[in-house]
């Protein structure tokens, strides 16, 4: 029984990393299904529900934002609370230097002006360890605050964890728009990394009319 597990989780882990280099720029949906070399195409549907992983629901639009304190890539403690009065862009991803998770970020800061002539501030969370955060945000130049969220409790709180046994906790990649009185106002769950920042603009836009 136990090889049973090991097995599948490794088959998991093929899976995800075959899916991530086949769609680096899209969210992660449990119902995908992707070919891995020239073997049949293999359902994450059916590999994740073996293996009880969970993809979560997003909070409800128009509740309270939950509230989280993460360290930043400079170690600095960061709440929702940092951002009250202001409109939030709380954007979830994956795994800092991967393909899609930097188009993402170069995306936010060639149009963070835009965004902050909005009122709002950007805001990247993942799982990644904050030493790791620093090297990104130097990297790439990226000015607004990545959060390090290691322990998947703030991705869990809006619905973005996604949970693979014997391979951890990620971010899933979603965004969510947050107005100045901490009231969630909308969720990208289906996000492209290419447009996601031009996609927010639209967004806020449309909320603010």
């Amino acid at each position: 029984k136990m090889l049973r597990t090991l097995l599948c989780s490794l088959a998991i882990m093929q899976a995800v990393t075959a899916f991530q280099m086949a769609t680096p720029f899209t969210s992660f949906t449990p119902s995908s299904s992707l070919s891995i070399g020239a073997g049949p195409a293999v359902s994450l549907r059916s590999r994740t529900s073996a293996a009880r992983s969970v993809v979560m629901k997003s909070p409800d639009v128009n509740a309270q934002a939950p509230a989280f304190k993460l360290p930043d890539s400079t170690g600095k403690l960061v709440g929702l609370d940092n951002f009250k009065g202001k409109w939030t862009v709380l954007y979830f991803y994956p795994k800092a230097f991967t393909q899609g998770c930097t188009c993402q970020a170069e995306g936010f800061q060639k149009d963070a002006g835009e965004i902050k002539k909005l009122g709002a501030e950007i805001v990247g969370v993942s799982t990644d360890p904050v030493q790791k955060l620093d090297e990104f945000a130097k990297a790439y130049g990226l000015t607004f605050p990545l959060l390090s969220d290691e322990n998947g409790k703030t991705a869990e709180a809006y619905g973005s964890a996604l949970k693979l046994p014997f391979v951890g906790t990620f971010a899933n990649r979603k965004t969510f728009i947050i107005d100045p009185t901490s009231r969630l106002r909308y969720a990208f769950d289906s996000v492209d990394a290419k447009k996601s920042s031009a996609d927010v603009i639209a967004k806020l836009k449309e909320l603010q009319a």
